[in-house]
């Protein structure tokens, strides 16, 4: 019999301990996963920002009086950044450690570009959903739309079909340029070859606003074409042909240099290689760079709007007449103070993100896969390649010469602005944004009579230009031509035209005070103030001069923030010829200061002093909603008073000559422009307006800073400009002029008064080729005539009442957009007399009222010396501040209420200390001592 030998027990145990490490070690060969998240990852990821957010938190809610959320964001970053390497470092190498921060930095950016890209998305859509949910919106035109019409009426497709016709016609012209190009570079080099390559890529950088000053000059002015859709083309197409040639240059080059050999080892020919080889093997990058440049083009805004004019109406010739886009429609139709109107500008916005997605997507069908990449289709088609290949381009040279054959004719056959039957040609003109609102109503209004009136709210200085160079049929305008504008001269154009006054309005001051957190709404300022105030002589909103106008507030230690247009605008030449007239001795100096010549006189550039508190902001909207922004507070600006209606915002009450502080309320302006009247000296000024009388006017209810913008019109046949033109141009002004006025109030302006009226009717037959009506006044149709044609404004316009009278007590009432809020006086011992307007012209006289102390009722510091410095705390400084109006009663102190962050938080704060200080130990120790512990047991 055989006896087995058993091996020891100490073998078997040895043996089955190495079966089990060999089992638990990794395999040294097994590939290594280099993407996915180990838990050691989370736990570090999450361990690190719990601690640094616990960190951060006790840094800025104890241990500091810090508060600002950037400063907490970027703080806690930083934090998680420090304690993220730590942790990594305990069990991983440096580079390693190297490598996680440049992930986590890396996606990091990642994360906020797609926040910001899905902010932008989410915004715009979300602005512009109250319009685009409208099917009209997508189907129609603004022809029947103006800015008091609601979003059921009116739509962009007149846009759109102007976008898609305009980048159609840029990319019929700079595909087979740039691609040519581009193939030149690559496959013939040479000295011209890398001069051509350096002036392209020079080219990429061309603003695009130079880009449609070249088309502008050349093609319009030089030339003579008018503005269309194809000079915006061409506009677009010179910003668009170095961004496709740089982009396909790239392209090209990157095709290997074997596929180029092999076919010239064929016997291929030069150009049968580029259209057989090097075009087909780099499509999808050149389809790229053709989408880069039609996405570029799409975008721009300005080319458009020196080269295509504007209209609201659908017009599908681009060769003849103006012709909008989608960034055009945006950006005019965002600039009106009505929100239905900016809702429209943001569903344009939305529609032209979907337009740029279609295109990028349908280039991902029409680009089809990367070299090297080919689909099943593609290897079957490529079996038969030799035969197929002379059927297929031989086939697709002659559908791209019949595709250009049809666009030909549909350039040429396509359809212009329809003309009304009634004889009516278009008209277009350019200037005031000031004046546009009321235009592109009255625009509307008259395209029941069959007119087509399109205008471009570009500014006053551009209006002006345009009518010069012959651009535009008629420009509006507040600043007459030949007035010297700091060291240049604006010449008058050579063709006779006149000034003709369209509608009048008030300078509103705008303004964002508070007062312990509630919002003032019943400011008063004197005309000294507010020239001090916009020419840096008054620097914080307690000062005595602003105190002295408002007694009866307890006005805060805060800075006052000018703000003031960075363009040229009406706005700034109206408020700035009030500054010239009234307070020169304080408009002189400062604009000495600002390096202006003297005397200033008037400007429509505001001059700004490098280093003041100024705050200079692009048009009407961009001043108007900069005050409006919370954190702006103690900023002042001056605009239309209809941006600070639909702005929900106040605007100041202004001393007149009376002794009175107005507000700018139609029939308080239409009150002040009684005293307007016309230059009839003959001149540089002929025909311009005198607000003299205006600025001084000693009605009560007058209003100091009325002013109105006037239409230039040609008073002879002139370039474009022919007896056609001119009529339609005559009957849109007699509309205006009567009917037109009775939706002045409705849109923020006032009504012009019947002097102003009957002068403008006498401008209008001046007018070549209107047919001259006889225009019985008693049937204007104008709000401030009577049914027997005489002016009842100064005996049906309401006078203020008694406690806007300058005196120790103001009144509580609201003005602007915040008229149902009441101010209380800061004094709780004042009186107020009753603050309703006394109605139809009667006269309150002076009234009576009963003085009260200013700073009465402000609390005191208990102990503080008497007859010691009044002061005030500064809201953002903390600093102490001499406080204005307050007296030598005692030391006064005032402020805002504010509650610190560390009081009510201090058990949370606490609490998060604990616990951050617990995970931050947890994180830091536990993921090395597990790690430890397992390799322990594999050994």
């Amino acid at each position: 019999m055989t006896t087995l030998l058993q091996p020891p027990a100490t073998e078997l145990r040895s043996e089955l301990m190495d079966r089990i490490e060999a089992a638990t070690q990794p395999d040294p060969y097994a590939r290594r996963k280099v993407r996915g998240v180990r838990r050691s990852d989370a736990l570090a990821i999450g361990g690190a920002a719990v601690s640094s957010l616990a960190m951060t938190n006790l840094l800025f809610f104890v241990l500091t009086p810090l508060s600002s959320a950037l400063a907490f964001v970027s703080v806690w970053y930083v934090a998680f950044l420090w304690l993220y390497a730590v942790i990594v470092s305990v069990d991983e190498p440096a580079t390693v450690v190297a490598d996680r921060l440049v992930t986590a930095v890396v996606w990091t950016l990642g994360c906020l570009l797609f926040v910001a890209l899905a902010f932008i998305l989410t915004y715009t859509v979300s602005r512009g959903a109250p319009a685009m949910k409208h099917l009209n919106f997508f189907t129609t035109d603004m022809t029947e739309a103006g800015p008091l019409q609601g979003l059921e009426v009116g739509g962009i497709v007149h846009s759109v079909v102007g976008t898609l016709e305009q980048i159609s016609i840029a990319l019929v012209l700079t595909i087979p340029l740039g691609l040519t190009c581009a193939v030149f570079l690559n496959e013939f080099p040479s000295r011209f070859a890398r001069f051509v390559r350096t002036i392209v890529e020079a080219m990429t950088a061309l603003p695009s606003v130079v880009a449609g000053l070249f088309i502008l000059a050349t093609w319009i002015l030089i030339l003579g074409f008018p503005k269309s859709g194809l000079a915006a083309a061409l506009a677009i197409s010179v910003m668009m042909l170095p961004i496709i040639i740089r982009a396909a240059d790239v392209v090209i080059r990157l095709v290997p240099h074997q596929l180029r050999e092999a076919s010239y080892a064929l016997g291929t020919s030069r150009w049968k290689t580029v259209w057989h080889v090097v075009l087909p093997t780099s499509r999808s990058g050149l389809t790229t760079a053709v989408i880069l440049g039609a996405a570029r083009g799409l975008g721009e805004t300005s080319p458009v709007l020196l080269t295509a004019g504007y209209t609201a109406s659908m017009n599908t010739n681009p060769t003849e007449g103006p012709q909008v886009s989608l960034p055009l429609a945006v950006f005019t139709l965002v600039k009106f103070p009505q929100q239905d109107m900016i809702s429209r500008a943001f569903g344009a916005g939305a529609t032209l993100l979907i337009v740029v997605l279609a295109l990028f997507v349908a280039a991902r069908f029409v680009g089809g896969r990367a070299p090297g990449h080919e689909t099943s289709r593609q290897r079957r088609q490529r079996s038969a390649a030799s035969a197929r290949d002379a059927r297929r381009f031989g086939a697709r040279a002659g559908a791209v010469g019949l595709g250009l054959v049809l666009i030909g004719l549909t350039l040429t056959r396509t359809s212009g602005p329809a003309y009304a039957t009634d004889g009516y040609v278009p008209i277009s003109g350019a200037g005031s944004t000031w004046s546009q609102n009321a235009i592109e109503q009255w625009r509307r209004n008259v395209n029941q009579y069959g007119m087509s009136i399109n205008y471009q709210g570009t500014g006053s200085s551009d209006g002006r230009n345009q009518f010069r160079n012959g651009t535009v049929d008629f420009a509006v305008s507040e600043i007459p031509y030949g007035i010297t504008d700091g060291n240049a001269t604006d010449p008058p154009p050579e063709r006779g035209y006149a000034y003709m006054p369209i509608v009048a309005g008030g300078t509103a001051f705008m303004y964002n005070l508070k007062i312990g957190g509630k919002q003032v709404t019943n400011l008063r300022l004197s005309g000294d103030v507010i020239a001090r105030i916009f020419t840096g002589g008054i620097t914080m909103w307690n000062d005595p001069a602003i105190a002295k106008d408002n007694p009866q507030l307890a006005l805060p230690a805060r800075q006052v923030v000018p703000v003031v247009r960075s363009d040229g605008s009406g706005t700034t030449a109206q408020f700035a010829s009030w500054m010239a007239k009234e307070h020169a001795s304080t408009w002189d100096p400062y604009c000495a200061k600002a390096g202006r010549p003297t005397p200033c006189g008037v400007t429509s550039f505001f001059p700004v002093v490098g280093g003041s508190s100024f705050v200079a902001q692009s048009g009407s909207l961009g001043v108007s909603a900069f005050v409006a922004q919370s954190q702006n507070e103690g900023a002042i600006t001056y605009v239309e008073y209809s941006y600070a209606l639909n702005s929900g915002f106040p605007v100041a009450k202004v001393l007149n000559h009376a002794g009175y502080y107005v507000e700018p309320t139609a029939s308080n302006v239409a009150v002040g422009l009684l005293k307007a009247k016309i230059n009839l000296t003959p001149g540089p000024s002929y025909l311009t307006s005198i607000l003299d009388g205006v600025y001084a006017n000693a009605d009560k209810r007058a209003y100091p800073l009325s002013s109105y913008s006037y239409m230039i019109v040609p008073t002879e046949v002139s370039g474009r400009f022919d007896e056609d033109h001119g009529r339609t141009l005559g009957a849109f002004a007699y509309y205006f002029l009567c009917e037109g006025q009775q939706q002045a109030d409705v849109l923020g302006y006032s009504p012009l008064p019947i002097n102003l009226v009957q002068a403008g009717l006498s401008q209008v037959k001046k007018i070549p080729g209107v047919d001259v009506q006889s225009v019985d006044i008693r049937k204007c149709n104008n709000p401030t005539f009577s049914s027997n044609g005489s002016n009842t404004l100064a005996t049906t316009a309401p006078y203020p009442p008694s406690c806007d009278k300058v005196g120790p007590v103001q009144c509580t009432t609201g003005t602007g957009g915040k008229k149902d809020e009441d101010t209380q006086p800061s004094d709780p011992a004042g009186t107020t007399d009753d603050p309703t307007p006394t109605p139809g012209g009667q006269d309150p006289g002076d009234g009576s009222t009963t003085p009260t102390t200013p700073g009465a009722g402000v609390p005191t510091v208990p102990g503080a010396p008497p007859g010691s410095q009044p002061v005030a705390i500064d809201p953002d400084t903390g600093a102490q501040v001499p406080v204005a109006g307050a007296g030598d009663t005692g030391y006064v102190v005032t402020g805002q209420a504010m509650t610190l962050a560390a009081g009510d938080r201090a058990g949370m704060n606490t609490l998060l200390m604990v616990l951050g200080g617990l995970v931050l130990l947890l994180a830091v120790v536990l993921p090395p001592a597990v790690g430890q512990l397992l390799s322990r047991r594999t050994r």
